[in-house]
């Protein structure tokens, strides 16, 4: 079985504050699961989080802007969330024990 990680865990891989990574689990942008129920435990799959750290590497062209900085620009139509105004995002998978 793939090792499960917590949000602290993630907060010190990625640098970025506790909040960031909840938020960012909740619209989707990081791939996570919920334990039990969607009220579980936060985690996050190894793995995942690799593969997901490898493709925006692979995506990165130096002085063009990455899917994350055109997603806050302006000239897009956004919801008070702060989610795309098609509502697009990944799923949030919930792993049942």
């Amino acid at each position: 079985m793939d090792r499960l990680l917590k949000p602290s865990d993630v907060v010190q891989c990625l640098g970025t504050s506790r909040s960031w990574v909840y938020e960012a689990a909740k619209r989707g942008d990081i791939p996570s699961i919920r334990l039990g129920s969607q009220d579980g435990p936060l985690r996050f799959v190894e793995r995942d989080i690799e593969t997901w750290i490898n493709e925006a590497r692979e995506r990165w062209q130096p002085g063009k802007p990455t899917p994350a900085t055109r997603r806050n620009a302006p000239a897009r139509q956004r919801t008070r969330a702060g989610r795309p105004a098609n509502g697009g995002s990944m799923p949030q998978l919930t792993l049942e024990v």
